[in-house]
């Protein structure tokens, strides 16, 4: 098993998957990704192409919270809480579809602990002070629940439950989306676009046969 480390995240890597340190599981490898888009990783390194994908990843968290906090002013605090709730579980579940070159950086000082620190103490003071106590409850509880990931991590185990058949894991949808969108961007787009899928379903089967 190969460690690397890119980006603050620690990358490890076996033959058949990859893993970050902070839990992020992807079924496609370096040798996935020369066999589906030759030459990329000369512009952009391995460890770099997964960290774009944990910001994608990491965005459900920090966007539902930036959400809720602008909601809570403009609406009752339970009905911004569950807005918050029902964007966080359809992000997460579609956010392949916006992946785009330009909004990664934006979404990764989003994902920064400094700036949904910073975020959180500046809104969740002003609520105090003006008297929002119900928004500044549901706000510390949703921060913890963002911060630690505990609803991605649920999201997982119910997706686990019933696993589509004839579709990538959420984590590999992201990464090809970011395959795709980079290399277009490099003037190198895939020739074969379903390459990396049947790849990842191999793995994915060739995984669960492992734990039987």
């Amino acid at each position: 098993m190969e460690s690397k480390r890119a980006h603050s995240i620690n990358i490890l890597e076996t033959p058949f998957s990859t893993v970050t340190s902070s839990g992020h599981w992807f079924h496609a490898t370096r040798s996935t990704i020369k066999e589906y888009v030759p030459g990329l990783m000369k512009k952009y390194p391995f460890e770099e192409l997964i960290t774009k994908a944990v910001v994608w990843i990491d965005s459900a968290d920090s966007l539902a919270m930036i959400l809720f906090f602008i909601l809570a002013f403009l609406m009752n605090a339970w009905i911004a809480a569950l807005i918050a709730l029902v964007f966080h579980y359809w992000w997460y579940h579609q956010k392949s579809a916006f992946v785009n070159r330009i909004i990664t950086p934006l979404l990764s000082l989003f994902n920064k602990d400094f700036f949904q620190l910073l975020v959180a103490a500046v809104v969740l003071s002003f609520m105090g002070i003006t008297g929002m106590y119900t928004a500044v409850v549901l706000g510390i509880i949703y921060f913890f629940l963002f911060k630690i990931g505990l609803l991605r991590r649920f999201w997982d185990w119910i997706n686990a439950k019933n696993p589509p058949t004839d579709k990538l894991p959420l984590n590999d949808r992201v990464l090809k989306m970011v395959l795709v969108r980079y290399s277009m961007y490099e003037n190198m787009p895939p020739e074969d676009v379903k390459k990396i899928d049947r790849h990842v379903q191999k793995a994915v089967l060739e995984a669960k046969q492992k734990k039987k």
